[in-house]
C-alpha cells in the first residue's frame, strides 16, 4: 500500500531521504503545472518548482503533520509564483505587442513538421483556452486552476488562497462566468443537483 504524503514527510523529517524522492516524484508534475498556469512561462515555472522543493527541504521541521501535505506544497508554490510575478512587473521579456488587440503575446516560432489538421485544431483550441485562463484576474485563475486542473476541494483551495470557503466558490463561479464569455463552447457547467 502506498504511503500517505504526510507519513512520507514524517519519514523524511526523521532522516529518510528516499521519502523526499517519493514526494518529489508525486508532486513535480502537478506543482509545475500549477506554477505554469499562474505564471504562463515554463522557464519561470521550472525555477519555482526547484525553489518549492528547496523550501520543503530546508523547512521540513515547519511541516504540520496534522495538515495535508498537498495544501502546504500548493501554498508554497502559490506564494513563490506570486512573488515571481511581482518581481517581473518591470522586466522586459521576449513578448511582443499585438497590433490588433494591444495585448502582449509571446513570440512563437512555427514547427516545421507538418501536422494532421485535427492535431493543429486541438493545439489551437488548447492555446485558446490557455490564453483565456491567463487573462483571468489572478485570484480567479488560481482558484479555477486548483479546482479544475488539480482537482482540489473547496476547503483545500480556501486554505491555499487564505480566503473564506464562500470566497473560493465566488472566485470559481466568476472565473467560469468570464471564461464562458470568451470560450463558451469549452466551459462545462457544474451540475448543481
Amino acid at each position: 500500500m502506498e504511503k500517505k504524503d504526510e507519513d512520507l514527510m514524517l519519514d523524511y523529517i526523521q532522516g529518510d531521504t528516499d521519502a523526499l524522492t517519493t514526494i518529489f516524484h508525486r508532486y513535480k508534475k502537478p506543482l509545475l503545472n500549477y506554477a505554469l498556469r499562474i505564471l504562463g512561462n515554463r522557464a519561470d515555472a521550472e525555477d519555482i518548482l526547484s525553489e518549492v522543493f528547496m523550501v520543503i527541504f530546508s523547512k521540513k521541521y515547519q511541516f504540520n503533520p496534522n495538515a495535508k501535505f498537498s495544501t502546504w506544497a500548493y501554498t508554497v508554490t502559490r506564494n513563490m509564483s506570486i512573488s515571481r510575478i511581482r518581481q517581473k512587473k518591470n522586466v522586459l521579456s521576449l513578448w511582443f505587442k499585438n497590433e490588433e488587440t494591444d495585448e502582449l503575446e509571446p513570440w512563437e516560432i512555427a514547427d516545421s513538421k507538418s501536422l494532421p489538421p485535427e492535431d493543429i485544431q486541438r493545439a489551437e483550441t488548447i492555446q485558446h483556452i490557455r490564453n483565456a485562463i491567463q487573462k483571468l484576474p489572478l485570484a480567479q485563475r488560481e482558484a479555477l486552476v486548483l479546482r479544475e486542473y488539480h482537482d482540489l476541494n473547496y476547503e483545500e483551495i480556501s486554505t491555499i488562497l487564505k480566503c473564506s470557503l464562500e470566497n473560493v466558490k465566488i472566485l470559481i463561479f466568476r472565473a467560469r462566468q468570464n471564461l464562458s464569455k470568451t470560450i463558451p463552447s469549452f466551459v462545462k457547467e457544474e451540475n448543481h443537483g
